[in-house]
């Protein structure tokens, strides 16, 4: 860290490199000289975050960016930042628009020069600034009636160059992007992503398709194409709005109850009982046989050799809070539908316990991973061999509601020989696993990587198909469509094959009004979800002190020991800010939208529109029940939780903060209760751990 003492005695330092906590990160980025460098904060902002900064005791944004030099090294930094900004100087006279020797060579003005060169009919080139911007001339060809078309320039996907084009609305010519027919009825055939009716009669309604390429579609072709929402996702992971009632959701999943149907209830085991929809139970019906599924375990880290079965009984005890009766509950499974780990196991569980005796439904809340494990097991032993490559995968997407209707694909028939020669395969496949766990194992243990230390499994095909293709291609580009597509092959649920087959759904994810995914943006949504496997992070917070959780979540502690240590489970891309509690209503607002919150996003309309935090109704009294054991988890809605560490019986106060008071709760025993191994070592002078070990090493 760099001593402002330091930087006092340095008198040839500007005035911009004087040094405090929260003016560090700036400095860091500014070392290196970019061309688009980032918008710095307002001099208001400046000044608001100045103000405060004696009020932060901790910030591990600060802390992240923050450059531990000496007396030495710190006064060669000041130097190179004073080379930096004269630099800068250099190049802002260097790069004024216009310069007098300019405007005698290109006209009085660069407009005057442009309207010449509109009305000019010479060949002779033209002579063209290099910063001005030239848009993409697009060439035109007339088509058989004779009228004049534009051709794209470059690969001819319908949706991947409309960038480079500019609709012109005073232009009555074709629109490039694709335009709505209302005419045009409503298919009966399903976005192969989705599972909405596909239709180009209204951009806002689930499945729609630009006229243009739905009404050169057969009805063959459209089977194997998918709507422009689920294009977007796939493509450029951008979510389009669409009109779709939260009812909705809860009447196609009520039309379960009266079928003869098997539930795997999925839920998030980093956001759970969140992700468990109130009153599921009585939509599924109060006799329905139900299988527990704990996604995404690849991402809890191991705080102790048992630890898969202290989540088990904590997601089983979660579930059966929610209403769910024990003797339905047929067996809870932790799997990652991303890794693979577990759905083997699920798969062989599904044949043992409900065989064929009728459909199964996927059925949970937004994000659980409904789509992944669709997909998983649509290329298992569970689908049908000739169904694999007849159907198309679901759209798997972070974006709250992928699914919008339900897709299926049918069971194959788990005869006696079938399910031995599975057996057969898997018991094959069972040392070359252990050989590899092994291995991975020896790895983590030598570098602590914690891509070492992920559950990974291995989903394979005890029954081949011989005429097994390539995966449907994505038929909403117009350059598949025109050159040499491969022959469409749809699946007919009359055929003799199909008529009388169970079969599995995926069906749509409802937002449960505890889940805060639904108020935040795509860039935040990938912000908040973990992609990696979480690795604690480890405070020591004081009575009256205040914990912000990134912008989405906040607690307090009230009352209890002078101190205490608690663990953050939360993706590291949400910084942690620690400050007094009298101030945390002023810190809050200060350091909203900017890099030492994140979450949200800067945009003052997106601000305008966030939130505020509530806190909970009532507050949080804990009482310990071991030296290094945590007591309880205080869940922080989708944004993560912190285990809590008291002593035997001593007590602790405390409040949690979230936007709308959503997802508050208070999970005992902890999901990881052990979890005070995996922290390093307490950095000097501030109130936090350095990161453990990603895993117990025994």
């Amino acid at each position: 860290m760099i001593r402002s003492t330091h930087v006092r005695k340095l008198l040839y330092v500007p005035e911009f490199c004087r040094i405090n906590y929260l003016q560090i990160p700036l400095l860091a980025r500014s070392c290196s000289i970019e061309k688009k460098s980032k918008p710095q904060p307002s001099n208001t902002r400046k000044q608001q975050i100045e103000r405060i900064k004696d009020k932060i005791h901790y910030s591990s944004y600060v802390q992240e960016n923050t450059l531990r030099l000496g007396y030495r090294r710190n006064k060669i930094f000041a130097q190179q930042l004073e080379k930096i900004e004269r630099n800068k100087a250099r190049e802002r006279v260097s790069v004024q628009a216009f310069p007098v020797a300019l405007q005698h060579v290109y006209g009085e003005s660069l407009n005057e020069t442009k309207e010449e060169e509109a009305v000019s009919d010479s060949d002779d080139p033209v002579n063209y600034l290099p910063y001005e911007h030239l848009q993409v001339k697009i060439e035109r060809s007339a088509n058989n009636d004779g009228k004049m078309l534009d051709q794209a320039p470059t690969t001819g996907e319908w949706m991947s160059d409309y960038e480079y084009y500019e609709e012109n609305e005073d232009d009555d010519r074709t629109s490039l992007y694709g335009t709505p027919d209302p005419r045009e009825p409503v298919s009966k055939v399903a976005c192969g992503g989705c599972g909405a009716l596909l239709q180009c009669a209204e951009p806002s309604i689930p499945g729609y398709l630009p006229s243009q390429l739905f009404k050169r579609l057969s009805k063959q072709q459209l089977a194997t194409t998918i709507c422009q929402r689920c294009h977007f996702l796939k493509t450029y992971n951008t979510a389009i709005n669409v009109t779709v009632s939260p009812e909705d959701y809860v009447d196609m999943i009520a039309r379960i109850k009266d079928n003869k149907a098997l539930a795997l209830l999925m839920v998030d085991l980093l956001d759970f009982p969140c992700s468990i929809w109130p009153g599921l139970s009585d939509i599924l019906g109060p006799s329905r046989s139900v299988i527990v599924v704990g996604n995404k375990v690849d991402l809890l880290p191991k705080d102790c050799p048992g630890y898969l079965d202290n989540i088990r009984n904590n997601l089983a005890k979660s579930v059966i809070d929610a209403g769910f009766d024990k003797n339905n509950i047929k067996h809870v499974a932790l799997i990652s539908a991303t890794s693979g780990f577990g759905v083997e196991q699920l798969i062989t569980k599904l044949h043992n316990i409900w065989g064929n005796r009728g459909d199964v439904y996927l059925v949970g809340c937004t994000n659980v991973g409904k789509s992944s494990l669709f997909n998983a097991l649509l290329r298992s032993d569970l689908c049908k061999v000739q169904a694999r490559d007849l159907i198309q995968r679901a759209t798997a997407c972070p974006w709250p509601g992928t699914t919008l209707r339900m897709l299926k694909f049918p069971i194959l028939r788990p005869s006696d020989y079938r399910l031995y020669l599975r057996t057969k395969r898997l018991l094959s496949e069972k040392l070359q696993q252990i050989q590899e766990e092994k291995m991975r194992k020896h790895q983590a243990r030598n570098t602590g990587l914690v891509q070492h230390a992920t559950l990974i499994g291995h989903i394979g095909c005890t029954f081949p198909n011989a005429n097994e293709t390539q995966e449907p291609k994505d038929r909403f580009s117009v350059s598949q469509r025109s050159s040499g597509a491969p022959p469409i092959l749809t699946l007919n649920e009359k055929s003799d094959i199909y008529i009388n087959s169970k079969w599995c759904y995926d069906t749509p994810g409802v937002v449960q009004p505890d889940q805060i995914t639904n108020l935040l943006t795509t860039d935040e949504l990938l912000q908040v979800l973990p992609k990696q496997m979480i690795r604690p992070r480890a405070y020591l917070l004081k009575t009256g002190m205040t914990l912000f959780l990134g912008g989405i979540g906040r607690l307090d502690y009230l009352d209890g020991l002078p101190a205490t240590r608690i663990l953050l489970y939360s993706t590291p891309n949400l910084p942690v800010t620690i400050c007094d509690t009298e101030h945390a209503d002023e810190v809050y607002q200060t350091l909203l939208g900017t890099e030492y919150f994140r979450v949200p996003g800067p945009d003052p309309e997106r601000l305008a529109k966030w939130p505020q935090l509530q806190a909970s109704t009532t507050d949080i009294l804990l009482s310990g029940v071991g030296k290094h054991l945590s007591v309880a988890d205080i869940l922080l809605s989708s944004a993560g939780w912190v285990s809590i560490n008291l002593p035997v019986d001593v007590e602790g106060i405390f409040r949690a903060w979230t936007p709308e008071r959503r997802g508050i709760y208070v999970r005992q025993p902890a999901l990881l209760p052990h979890g005070m191994v995996l922290k390093g070592k307490r950095i000097r002078g501030t109130l936090a751990y350095a990161l453990g070990d990603a895993f117990v090493k025994r």
